[in-house]
């Protein structure tokens, strides 16, 4: 009579190293030299035959796209009454159209190439409003330094070349970058903005509780 082994436990042991084998190479990349680090994988590779490697475990959320809200700022441009209900509605619906880094509002795409600039039309016709109402609303976040354009020539560090339709929203507000990696040439244009706000009927003058550059 054949004997049936259960291989469960088994592998059940097998994962369990496995598991503690990434969970202390991770933790390796940290506090050891490379030097250390390097014997360590001679060590493993001498014990278990197997070729490892030190580095981060990739995590299911790694590569997840999203926009950093600046909260404290929102809260007090709220608070101050210095954003209308359409303005703020309006600001939520374009953070998906924010392009990383250089903060540029640019058309989605599911392409390789660089997406375009998006346009005032482009922008109404996603959003289902009117190319005048949305040119409008731009132009009043433009003047309240919410938004911002380019100089022609203006060429942003993933090399984009900018023209004075190119549209960028403000990282002091929504920010689609490291916080202390803004594209050089998007703090260039909001560089003075957002810095002396005034409100109508108030003779004070506005600061945002934090700048990130």
């Amino acid at each position: 009579m054949n004997k049936i082994v259960d291989f469960d436990p088994a592998e059940k042991k097998a994962r369990s190293r496995e598991n503690q084998i990434e969970n202390f190479l991770e933790e390796a990349n940290v506090g050891l030299s490379s030097e250390q680090q390097q014997l360590l994988l001679q060590i493993l590779h001498g014990t278990t035959g197997e070729d490892y490697f030190i580095g981060k475990k990739k995590k299911r959320t790694d590569g997840v796209k999203f926009v950093q809200m600046i909260t404290e700022n929102i809260d007090y441009l709220c608070e101050i009454g210095y954003l209308t209900q359409p303005e703020k509605a309006f600001l939520f619906d374009i953070s998906r159209f924010i392009e990383f880094k250089s903060n540029v509002i640019i058309e989605k795409s599911s392409k390789e190439i660089k997406a375009n600039a998006a346009s005032p039309s482009y922008l109404a016709s996603k959003l289902g409003k009117t190319r005048t109402s949305i040119s409008k609303m731009m132009n009043d976040l433009l003047v309240k330094g919410v938004l911002g354009v380019a100089e022609t020539g203006v060429t942003t560090e993933n090399g984009r070349a900018c023209s004075s339709r190119t549209w960028f929203v403000n990282p002091n507000i929504l920010c689609n970058a490291p916080k202390d990696d803004v594209d050089r040439a998007t703090q260039q244009i909001f560089r003075n903005s957002l810095r002396n706000i005034q409100i109508d009927g108030d003779t004070n003058k506005h600061k945002l509780p934090i700048y990130l550059f």
